[in-house]
């Protein structure tokens, strides 16, 4: 079958994506930065600890920490962290 011409296929509708950055990964209090989900308000998080296994449906899972925006107060992010620290607005770095 000879190649086809990938113009002709329809283009998919643009998902939306979250910028984050993770700081300090192997310290005791790791630091997340991060865009709100919903806002695009620009989040400084501090938080500790593995995270909490639970289960679902019968079988193991993380069990995500939800980030409260501040902006927006909708979920910011869930992080697979045990304990939130500090959640800080800021400009965001990507805008």
């Amino acid at each position: 079958m000879p190649f086809q011409d990938r113009s002709e296929e329809p283009e998919l509708p643009p998902e939306p994506c979250q910028h984050m950055q993770f700081l300090n990964c192997n310290s005791e209090v790791g630091r997340v930065i991060f865009e709100c989900y919903h806002c695009q308000q620009g989040i400084i998080s501090e938080y500790t600890g593995d995270p909490v296994m639970g289960e679902y449906k019968g079988r193991p899972s993380v069990i995500f920490t939800k980030v409260k925006c501040p902006n927006c107060e909708q979920t910011a992010i869930r992080l697979q962290a045990r304990e939130v620290l500090s959640i800080t607005a800021v400009p965001s770095p990507w805008a």
